[in-house]
């Protein structure tokens, strides 16, 4: 009845009832099915993180776990590295293989790259003579000297890293490497870590690495960036804030040792100065799920020769991981295919928008764009670039150059960064040989002195047996390639054995020279120069001459053409390159005078005495090639030749060359194995040899040589004599320069004054 009394308020009530019963049953369905639903949802793919620790070349190490991880088909998503843990981590972020990272590490000097260490034939010709060659090169300037920051300004390491980082250098954001990336600094300003995700690429690195009193420090924008290491060797922490879910590391750096270890004073030191790294390190391995650390036990993490050993330290060491490696690169493979990798290795070339040169005060954007040689809109590739800043680098304007490129916009802008060098340079070293005594080598270096373009230079051996140069040299070129200059050179030489009349003895070659030349340089490693020079040549006897003879005097006027060619890639012990001298002069005889105790008595064309007034010519050649077919050994193979067209004798003329020695003393010197240095007086001379040079350890050389000549004498009054000579000895290149020590034989059937068996010894860099 209340059904039909009331049938719309009841139709309504039954509605909602049914309305409500099923969205509690549909609520309660959801209760159970809800969580199916869930767990039917694909899981989110982990992300790998890998990061590498520093370590010297002890970093090398991490190539084996690289390798081990592709073995394993393990790509890590982000990359994080510290000083040789960046070069490692950047270069695989950019695309290159554990195994052609391996291989280029074979194939490149990476210790003189630290080292800075410049090939010779990167310089100027005119610079060669100061460069590497003294224990120490510092600038000077009105406050007085100025000691560097550090031993290496980065010259060579960064033409290192710009050239193999080639295919990213247009990508400032290294989030958006093939594999991303970044490194860590420290910021000796406020004394933090600062990691480094954008920029140019190789500056990031270059900062990454710069160890402390070894780089010098390179500024990021307000920072001021040394090694990473310093506050944070292993950056664990990097990765995962870059979105790492699973952190593997490889660690290198620093172990603790405990009192037993600790053996002498620099190892207290060390201790003490990479404790506040290796305190981070503890703390940031708790953060990684698979931590591998090489044993590097016997290592110094100073060897880069060592890289197989290194590299197999790291294989090894991460052997033990691969079954993980490959269970967890099969369970991320099974949520879905990781980001694919992007190959930028082929990227070739650039062409810019805008070419930008900074920190040039002294040389103009003319003079280096002249050199450079490169246009907007050209294509421009690595190998190409490269050479122009090695160009730039030779001509020694510049402490240091390199160049970044830097997207801006929708622009490519090459940016060309000079160090102008100082224009005051002191050099200063040692040295000591049979032929000189001891002495101290001092130079001087000053540019733009008087005018723009000029340069002075003062060098000078002190000791018994000096040596001494002056160079006023104006470049007369915006592209600094021809020069006229005023020369001054004197020295003061011993001759072992001379016949002055009818003794013999000891005597000793005194000379000066002062002229004025115009040079042409052709490249980095020609040059042509033509001179007119006064010359006064003096011979004294250092025996007590029977007749009072105390000295004679000659007074000449020379003009000269010569070309010389040095090509060699080091000063001392070089491996490859080309010494190439040849000379051509003409020399008239002004006046001589012969010196007794009592008096004095002076020659000239109208009182010749026993002096010819005669023009005469001499003509000479010498040339060495080097060249090494395998690592560690170079072989040299070299020929000289002389004519002088009237030489009487030693009485008469002072215009013969002198034979013998392991180097040549002075323009009139040859050198010849097994004799003497300035044994043997000559005329002429034809002759050629070889030596060997065997690396046998680190810096330490087995030296061979051999020489064979066809001479003649002063004293001789026609034909030829065949001389012999071979020698043996050590080499070593030390803190205070070369070292060669050993024993000659010398065969002369002529005439033999001295033991055919001789010693020899030279230490220090030479004038």
């Amino acid at each position: 009845m209340e059904e039909t009394k009331f049938p719309r308020f009841y139709t309504v009530i039954k509605s909602n009832y049914l309305v409500l019963k099923g969205s509690f049953i549909f609520s309660i369905a959801l209760l159970f099915v809800f969580p199916r639903i869930v767990a039917q949802e694909p899981a989110t793919r982990a992300r790998i993180g890998l990061a590498l620790s520093g370590g010297g070349s002890l970093g090398i190490a991490h190539l084996g776990v690289l390798k081990v991880m592709e073995e394993a088909g393990l790509r890590p998503d982000y990359i994080a590295g510290v000083s040789m843990g960046s070069i490692i981590g950047g270069m695989y972020s950019v695309g290159y293989s554990a195994d052609s990272i391996h291989k280029l590490l074979n194939l490149i000097d990476l210790a003189g790259a630290i080292a800075n260490k410049i090939p010779e034939n990167k310089i100027i010709f005119l610079e060669k003579r100061h460069f590497q060659n003294s224990i120490m090169s510092l600038p000077v300037s009105h406050t007085g000297v100025r000691l560097p920051k550090g031993l290496s300004n980065g010259q060579v390491i960064e033409n290192f890293l710009s050239y193999y980082a080639w295919p990213a250098a247009d990508i400032n954001d290294f989030l958006k490497l093939p594999i991303p990336f970044m490194c860590v600094g420290a910021d000796i300003l406020t004394d933090r870590i600062v990691d480094i995700k954008n920029g140019y690429l190789p500056d990031a690195i270059r900062a990454s690495i710069a160890i402390p009193s070894v780089f010098t420090p390179i500024k990021i924008d307000s920072s001021l960036l040394l090694d990473g290491g310093i506050i944070r060797n292993f950056p664990a922490q990097e990765v995962i804030d870059m979105g790492a879910d699973i952190v593997i590391g490889s660690y290198t750096g620093f172990r603790w040792r405990t009192e037993e270890g600790l053996e002498s004073v620099s190892d207290i030191i060390k201790q003490i100065s990479l404790s506040r790294g290796y305190n981070d390190f503890v703390q940031q391995k708790k953060s990684v799920r698979y931590l591998i650390v090489p044993d590097l036990k016997g290592l110094s993490s100073a060897d880069f020769t060592k890289v197989d050993t290194i590299y197999e330290r790291g294989y090894k060491a991460a052997l033990p991981f691969k079954d993980k490696f490959i269970a967890l690169a099969d369970s991320l493979n099974k949520l879905g295919a990781g980001k694919p990798l992007v190959s930028i290795l082929k990227k070739e070339y650039y062409s810019f928008d805008r070419i930008e040169i900074t920190g040039n005060d002294k040389y103009s954007d003319r003079q280096i764009m002249g050199v450079l040689d490169i246009s907007t809109g050209e294509k421009v590739n690595k190998d190409m670039l490269g050479d122009r800043i090695d160009m730039l680098y030779g001509k020694a304007w510049f402490e240091k150059i390199k160049y970044r490129i830097e997207p801006r916009n929708d622009s490519l802008i090459l940016v060309i960064e000079c160090t102008e060098r100082p224009n005051a340079m002191f050099y200063g070293a040692v040295h000591y040989d049979n032929a000189l005594g001891a002495g101290a080598l001092i130079s001087i270096s000053l540019k733009n002195l008087f005018t723009s373009g000029s340069v002075v230079n003062l060098d000078s051996y002190i000791g018994q047996y000096y040596r001494f140069m002056a160079t006023f040299l104006k470049y007369i070129d915006w592209r600094q390639r021809y020069g006229l200059s005023a020369d001054f050179y004197a020295d003061n030489t011993l001759v072992p054995i001379l016949h002055l009349k009818s003794e013999t003895g000891e005597a000793i070659s005194r000379n000066l020279s002062a002229g004025l030349s115009i040079s042409r340089r052709i490249g980095l490693n020609h040059m042509a120069r033509i001179s007119g020079e006064f010359e006064n040549l003096n011979l004294m006897p250092r025996f007590i001459s029977i007749s009072g003879l105390s000295g004679i005097s000659y007074n000449y006027i020379k003009t000269t053409f010569s070309y010389r060619v040095n090509s060699l890639d080091s000063k001392h012990f070089p491996g490859k390159g080309v010494l190439f001298d040849f000379a051509a002069s003409s020399s008239g005889l002004l006046s001589a005078s012969i010196r007794r105790e009592s008096d004095r008595t002076a020659f000239d064309r109208n009182n010749r005495g026993d002096f010819s007034f005669d023009r005469f010519y001499i003509l000479r050649t010498g040339c060495k090639q080097y060249f090494s077919p395998v690592r560690n050994l170079t072989f040299s193979l070299h020929a000289d030749a002389l004519y002088i067209s009237k030489c009487d004798s030693a009485i008469s003329r002072n215009n013969f060359c002198l034979l013998g020695g392991i180097r040549s003393l002075n323009e009139r010197s040859i050198p010849m194995a097994g004799f003497h240095p300035n044994e043997i007086p000559v005329q002429s001379a034809a002759g050629a040899g070889f030596e060997i040079d065997f690396e046998f350890y680190d810096d330490l050389h087995l030296l061979l040589m051999s020489d064979f000549f066809a001479i003649h004498d002063i004293y001789r009054g026609k034909g030829f004599s065949m001389i012999a000579g071979a020698g043996a000895g050590l080499g070593y290149m030390s803190v205070i320069g070369p070292v060669k020590v050993g024993i000659m034989y010398g065969k002369d059937p002529e005439r033999e004054y001295f033991n055919r068996i001789k010693g020899y010894i030279s230490i220090g860099y030479n004038f």
